[in-house]
């Protein structure tokens, strides 16, 4: 009877050591990689000297709206927090025109910029619409190709200067859509013969979108 006794508790022991392991927790959940590259596309509006008319205004250029492309690496602080290194580049649309003694000119403007970007998002990353908030500093470098005012001489001259950009959007699944101003204010002699520093303003308003790819775990 005891020797029974013991064959049955073995039988009945036996199917839950050999069954799967029951988890005591769910397992842990990753909201988000550690990294991220974004590839990033807008159009920029340019305001300021850079907008103004070549022609009419002293520091005028002229430039219309053009394409900025660029990147990012996003590493995360925390699930709300991130810095990324990033660099724009923005190709303004040229100003052309026509002198009576020079004859056809064209004045083009573009932007290279390196810098660094605080995030702040302001919902979970399991939200299905996450709004954020950011600012950025760097290095801006804008270049010229054209004529002096008085087409005495053709040049192709670029003036580097320290920049700051405010920018605000949200962002669905992986892509994002933003609002960013770029704060470009500097002096320089290098543009326009005046004999001196002349203090330009060469702001932009940028709408732009991007594509979020998981870079780590």
């Amino acid at each position: 009877m005891k020797l029974l006794t013991t064959l049955a508790v073995l039988l009945a022991a036996a199917p839950a050591a050999a069954g799967p392991a029951i988890p005591t927790s769910p397992p842990a959940r990753h909201d988000r990689p550690a990294s991220e590259v974004v590839i990033e596309a807008g159009m920029g509006a340019p305001l300021g000297d850079l907008g103004a008319h070549f022609e009419t205004e002293p520091l005028g250029f002229g430039a219309g709206s053009g394409l900025e492309l660029g990147f990012r690496w996003r590493w995360y602080v925390n699930r709300s927090l991130s810095l990324s290194p990033s660099f724009h580049f923005t190709d303004f649309h040229g100003f052309s025109g026509r002198d009576p003694d020079f004859g056809d000119y064209r004045i083009d403007c573009s932007t290279y910029r390196y810098t660094l970007e605080l995030m702040w998002r302001t919902a979970p990353p399991d939200a299905s619409l996450r709004p954020f908030v950011a600012v950025g500093a760097g290095l801006f470098r804008n270049r010229v190709t054209g004529y002096t005012k008085t087409f005495e001489l053709a040049f192709d001259e670029s003036v580097n200067t320290l920049g700051l950009t405010a920018r605000a959007g949200f962002a669905v699944s992986e892509l994002e859509f933003s609002v960013a101003y770029h704060l470009n204010r500097f002096s320089t002699w290098r543009y326009f013969d005046t004999g001196e520093d002349q203090a330009y303003d060469w702001d932009v308003i940028v709408l732009r979108g991007a594509w979020v790819l998981p870079f780590g775990d």
